[in-house]
């Protein structure tokens, strides 16, 4: 049995394939670029943009311009760059699980929900997937800091603000996370002391800065001192950066 394929769908498929050409070189996408290279005329192309801006595919910064927009980032970080990643890291962490006898983890978000791709080490059968609760893990809260402004304004958008329970130093408002998200940024990663545990965080970056996760380690504090601790905190840094080198 024969079918018809939708062009309005092709064409979409199309845009958004040259935005994502154009991203890879760090440079916005004209409409007058994706009617001359898609073939599509600028009367459709400017409708089908505004349709995948409306849905977070493309994202418009004045005067024409498009980039990927923040579930364009959500697909590669949980699609085809993630997917890099995984071969490249489990390696890595499950030498770092061996050395130090922790467990180490390689966590993105999807959905709005955290999601393990990788732990290697003490509790690795314990798989944290799709964890709701994300606001409480510093691997989330990583992935959080490192997001683009529009992308982090979607998120909250389309989820809600950390309650004040879930995350006190935010306050549960817009203005203390973001004050939170900065001072992570600006310490490279969370380094912190929850209950009985070191919870150790660090952003995971491809080779153009975007964030495709966090790699983290949490260690029970009876053998983790303040010296173990910055030891493995320096460790995920290092791991970050074999992995990124290899990308």
């Amino acid at each position: 049995m024969g079918y018809q394929t939708v062009k309005s769908v092709k064409k979409a498929l199309a845009i958004l394939e040259l935005v994502h050409e154009f991203a890879g070189s760090n440079r916005y996408v004209t409409l007058q670029e994706v009617a001359e290279k898609t073939g599509i005329l600028p009367v459709t192309a400017r409708n089908l943009l505004r349709t995948l801006e409306e849905c977070g595919y493309v994202l418009r910064s004045g005067h024409g311009r498009y980039e990927c927009g923040p579930r364009s980032f959500e697909l590669l970080r949980s699609g085809g760059m993630i997917q890099r990643v995984i071969p490249l890291a489990r390696p890595i962490l499950e030498r770092a699980a061996a050395e130090t006898g922790e467990a180490f983890m390689l966590v993105t978000l999807a959905n709005g929900k955290r999601v393990e791709l990788i732990r290697a080490g003490a509790d690795s059968e314990m798989r944290y997937q799709a964890n709701e609760e994300l606001y409480l893990m510093r691997t989330a809260r990583v992935i959080l800091a490192w997001y683009p402004a529009e992308q982090l304004d979607y998120f909250l958008e389309h989820y809600r603000l950390p309650a004040p329970e879930e995350w006190p130093e935010t306050g549960g408002t817009r203005e203390g996370l973001n004050r939170v998200l900065k001072a992570i940024r600006r310490d490279g990663g969370c380094n912190d002391i929850t209950a009985n545990t070191a919870a150790l965080a660090v952003p995971l970056l491809s080779t153009s800065d975007e964030i495709l996760g966090s790699l983290g380690c949490y260690a029970p504090l009876e053998r983790t001192d303040l010296v173990r601790r910055t030891g493995i905190y320096k460790l995920l840094h290092d791991y970050a950066d074999e992995i990124r080198s290899q990308l």
